[in-house]
């Protein structure tokens, strides 16, 4: 039967890197997806990832069991990319779109394009607030275990994530307009089109 992170955790603080190999590659998918939804770029995730882990390893002694290891590694996850954040500007990074990834399928169009419309969006909202959205909206995490990763109580995470849920709202209304204004320009055209010819010599 497999060790526990817990158990895990107590193997490495008496000096077994196996068992931190472990913890690592239980944990480092989902640090580097933590970390790419906040920082939008592979790269600085990935760093962020390394770096991540390189600080666990060495706080791996000061760490409490008040708190999962997979949270007290995403407290991490978010303190590194605040950091980095604040250290250089991401925005044209993270705007880059590998185009292989682009669905060839025309049907796919539109849900590639509200992708990228959310993520820019995404983009120009405070790192912490990026965060929450990862957390819970990605994640699924509950209120109690985000408190615990950016601090403050359960409460304030959900007030927190409703300002946060409302900014995004605020920056996606002008894209959400233009589809709208689209769609309706579309449906114009087609009952244009569709209209018989008028007849002659009335």
């Amino acid at each position: 039967m497999p060790l526990t992170d817990l158990e895990l955790v107590s193997a490495a603080q008496a000096g077994d890197t196996a068992a931190f190999d472990e913890l690592v590659a239980r944990h480092q998918e989902r640090i580097f997806a933590l970390a790419h939804r906040i920082l939008g770029s592979m790269d600085d995730a990935s760093d962020v990832q390394q770096e991540t882990f390189l600080r666990a390893w060495q706080s791996l002694r000061s760490f409490r069991r008040d708190a999962a290891f997979s949270t007290w590694l995403h407290r991490i996850t978010v303190n590194m990319c605040m950091s980095r954040k604040r250290r250089k500007d991401l925005v044209a990074d993270a705007l880059e779109l590998d185009e292989q990834r682009i669905p060839d399928q025309a049907d796919c169009i539109g849900v590639v394009e509200t992708a990228i419309a959310v993520r820019r969006a995404l983009l120009e909202m405070p790192p912490c607030q990026r965060a929450l959205i990862a957390l819970r909206e990605i994640e699924g995490r509950p209120f109690d275990e985000i408190a615990q990763v950016i601090g403050g109580s359960a409460a304030s995470a959900r007030t927190r994530m409703c300002r946060a849920r409302k900014l995004l709202r605020d920056k996606m209304r002008p894209y959400l307009e233009e589809e709208a204004t689209c769609l309706e320009n579309a449906c114009d055209t087609k009952t244009q089109s569709g209209r018989p010819p008028a007849a002659e010599g009335l």
